[in-house]
């Protein structure tokens, strides 16, 4: 009988990049993803959303998701005690946070890997986004060897610590602006459901320190920590993850 492993991917995660770990899952869990407004197969949304509309648009999906086990004669029966898991990774791991909090009885367990719960004051955000897109138009601008050009971004999205806003433009630059001052660490007391905190220790994106508050922020949350992973367990430690979370879900 398999449970139900929902994924929200991260900031540009799509059902593609977490292609690798699927395939590994499906053998243990019945899986899902939900790819949220503005990557994959789901466009922008019309109106700035911040974290709460991400909330209210996943809470959706998860409940047009049929709760099901499969029985021997391979058809499906409906069963509303199977179990879900409900795995948010960097800013969906933010969403999930939030989610759950919210909403406790719509999944059973909560596991979140490299999840950006805690966000820098906005002002200081904003400028210094904001100042880094001004400077990188201008250096990209200039003609030059495409090395150049190479070491300069990776200098600036090292600044903004964010390799994410200069790709973005539109609307999806301004929701971009708005989650990343959105600071739901408020949340975590609330979160009253079996809940795994599963990072890197040497992610650069979400430091493991931060990983180490969520755990603590959370009422009995476990917190494990793989040695040399970094922000994406899913595609350079995908076995590993994979483990730790089957381990999890099956109460083990």
């Amino acid at each position: 009988m398999k449970k139900t492993l929902i994924i929200l991917p991260g900031w540009g995660g799509t059902k593609e990049t977490w292609a690798t770990f699927v395939q590994i899952a499906t053998e243990s869990f019945d899986v899902h993803i939900i790819e949220l407004p503005c990557f994959g197969e789901e466009p922008c949304p019309n109106e700035v959303w911040g974290v709460e509309e991400y909330s209210n648009f996943v809470k959706n999906r998860i409940s047009e998701i049929p709760k099901r086990d499969a029985v021997p004669s391979g058809l499906y029966v409906q069963n509303p005690k199977s179990e879900i898991c409900l795995l948010g990774h960097s800013f969906g791991g933010q969403v999930a946070t939030y989610l759950v909090a919210y909403n406790p009885n719509l999944v059973d367990k909560l596991i979140l890997s490299g999840a950006s719960v805690f966000r820098r004051r906005k002002k200081v955000k904003q400028i210094v986004c904001g100042a880094l897109a001004k400077v990188g138009k201008i250096i990209f601008s200039i003609p030059g060897p495409s090395k150049l050009d190479f070491v300069a971004r990776k200098i600036l999205y090292r600044l903004a610590q964010s390799p994410d806003y200069l790709k973005t433009n539109g609307i999806q630059r301004e929701i971009f602006k708005k989650i990343t001052v959105q600071n739901v660490s408020s949340e975590l007391p609330k979160i009253k459901i079996p809940t795994l905190v599963v990072w890197g220790d040497t992610d650069t994106y979400v430091p493991i320190a931060e990983g180490k508050k969520i755990a603590s922020g959370i009422p009995h949350a476990q917190l494990q920590i793989i040695s040399g992973g970094t922000h994406g367990l899913h595609i350079k430690n995908t076995e590993q993850l994979f483990k730790i979370i089957k381990k999890f879900a099956s109460g083990v």
